[in-house]
């Protein structure tokens, strides 16, 4: 992919500098504890992109170096003089001493590489972190609907979704002492405990990304600083968001029932609101599971699409291996042709054949004529060698046809004559001055019988 492609990818669907800077001054208030513990603020922002996140630290009083693979990406922070270079994430961190970094950070680079690569590179980051340094991993949130299922695939660089509880495990797996999953960038309205929450709700509006923000382990007293934000929630869970959707439901049937029974009481009797109920019970039955049916129906079209993508990508990924596979061994098998002992001293037999398939014509009897006057020295050659013998009368008895065009190159080829046939030398042909010599004799002969 070249450099250009994948930045003005970027530039049309990440957003703008101005939306990115702000969505990431959210990460600010986990940094700030961070100055009252050490004089200087090293960081490293591994994937760096555009730069919005060093010209963020740079803001703040940070002294952040960024790199990334990318060159077009590059050139936007050359633009701007921020400190980036190229260089793979996995190769800075490990150029890098320890204790010598107060943050590491990356965001939506977790999903560009292999899981195993991701190991290392916490691990890393563990390692050059100083005391109560943080690790900050923004990834996009597969809870989403919407996110799982389509926009995740959008960014053909991406390898595979990866759930907060993993990333959370893996930070505390590779031995920092906490990690903080934080939602991100859910729509702002549905903070309102009291808005209204429907069913494109529940499966588009859980927070489309997430990060997990992770802290070397301190002393106790350090840490205290961080207590505030790592017990704050952020964001907005799918389980949550479901929960508020049943309760808001809940809450419209009582109010229904409610005023039902007030009109019930201040205008029915009985048996009219009876009737009345059973209507309403009816028509709220009849809504239900028309929100259902739809929620079912677009949960299977998505499922549908994803399992399509999904599809595709395995058998192209299948087909390609298959196609390598045989490829490579038509290659080893040709190599081991070309070098095994019976290509290499069959070879007057080949050029053999290869003569005798020539087109038909003059050319093909003169070069009859080359091979038959060839044929006694290559028979010669091979009787001298036992075990080439051996193989040429193996080839020559699985092919009838080539061993009979063998036994015509070495047989005598017949002389015509138009002279009658005579009686000197036992019939031998005769060369034109013996056959003059002959007739002059015969024509001595009949004078003297005359």
């Amino acid at each position: 992919m070249n450099s250009g492609f994948y930045r003005a990818f970027e530039d049309r669907y990440r957003g703008s500098r101005e939306l990115i800077t702000q969505r990431l001054e959210a990460y600010l208030p986990f940094l700030e504890p961070l100055k009252a513990l050490y004089d200087d603020y090293p960081a490293l922002d591994i994937g760096c992109g555009r730069g919005e996140w060093l010209q963020l630290l740079q803001r703040e009083g940070y002294a952040p170096v960024g790199v990334d693979l990318d060159e077009g990406m590059l050139e936007a922070c050359q633009a701007l003089n921020l400190p980036a270079h190229k260089d793979d994430a996995l190769n800075a961190l490990r150029n890098l001493p320890d204790n010598s970094q107060v943050v590491v950070s990356g965001f939506h680079i977790a999903e560009h590489v292999p899981f195993s690569v991701l190991q290392d590179m916490v691990a890393e980051a563990l390692r050059v972190l100083r005391p109560a340094g943080l690790l900050i991993l923004e990834t996009p949130n597969a809870e989403n609907v919407m996110v799982g299922t389509n926009n995740f695939y959008l960014d053909p660089t991406h390898e595979q979704p990866l759930p907060n509880l993993l990333m959370s495990f893996l930070a505390e797996y590779s031995g920092f002492s906490r990690a903080k999953v934080l939602r991100l960038q859910e729509p702002a309205n549905l903070h309102d405990e009291q808005a209204s929450i429907g069913i494109l709700d529940i499966m588009f509006g859980v927070s489309p990304d997430y990060a997990v923000v992770a802290q070397k382990l301190a002393p106790a007293d350090q840490l205290e600083a961080f207590d505030a934000v790592f017990d704050k929630a952020y964001g907005i869970s799918l389980d949550q968001i479901a929960h508020r959707y049943d309760c808001a439901l809940q809450r419209r049937l009582s109010e229904l029932e409610n005023t039902v029974e007030s009109v019930r009481s201040t205008f029915l009797e009985p048996a009219e609101f009876a009737k009345v109920m059973g209507e309403l019970q009816a028509q709220q039955t009849k809504q239900l599971m028309a929100i259902q049916d739809r929620y079912q129906l677009a949960l299977e079209d998505l499922q549908r699409q994803h399992g399509a993508q999904h599809e595709a990508l395995s058998q192209a990924t299948q087909e390609r291996n298959v196609a390598l596979a045989r490829a490579q061994g038509a290659e080893q098998q040709l190599q081991a042709l070309l070098s095994s002992t019976s290509w290499r001293v069959t070879w007057p037999l080949r050029l053999v054949r290869r003569a005798l398939l020539l087109p038909t014509g003059q050319g093909k009897a003169s070069l009859r004529q080359s091979l038959r006057r060839i044929a006694p020295h290559a028979r010669l050659w091979v009787g001298r060698r036992p075990g080439v013998r051996r193989l040429a009368l193996a080839v020559l008895h699985r092919s009838p046809w080539l061993s009979g065009k063998v036994r015509n190159l070495l047989a005598p080829e017949p002389v015509p004559s138009s002279e009658p046939q005579h009686g000197v030398i036992d019939h031998a042909p005769l060369t034109p001055r013996g056959r003059a010599i002959e007739r002059a004799l015969r024509e001595a002969m009949m004078k003297s019988q005359n």
